[in-house]
């Protein structure tokens, strides 16, 4: 348990790090990165999945029963690329109508799991 957190947040910190920088990223995998949309998706696509499959690793408790995990696991991972997609917003200058829908799904994804582990807690 303790070295499942101890990864976890070693990957929060190497997502926050490729999340606020995509240059690395577009570098290191050839991608282009000349207009806003696709610096956010840079952010996003990398630096926030492995931002929010870090908070995962961090925050579960357990892997049963089965549904639990995978629920934590799609709120975690959509807030994470939600970050740094809102990162993205703040830096790389005004997001076009995918990113807002993007943005829009990741934060239903996220809100809907959070409510769902809530309700399921407090049954």
């Amino acid at each position: 348990m303790k070295l499942r957190r101890l990864v976890g947040l070693a990957l929060v910190i190497v997502g926050v790090y490729l999340a606020l920088n995509p240059v690395v990223v577009a570098d290191s995998l050839g991608k282009p990165y000349d207009t806003a949309p696709r610096l956010m998706n840079l952010r996003a696509s990398y630096g926030g999945a492995v931002l929010g499959i870090g908070a995962f690793l961090a925050w579960v408790p357990t892997f049963r029963p089965w549904w639990r995990p995978l629920v934590g696991l799609v709120g975690w991972s959509m807030a994470g690329v939600g970050l740094a997609r809102l990162t993205g917003f703040l830096l790389d200058g005004t997001p076009d109508t995918r990113q807002i829908i993007w943005i829009t799904a990741e934060v239903i994804l996220a809100a809907g799991s959070a409510l769902v582990l809530r309700r399921a807690a407090s049954n």
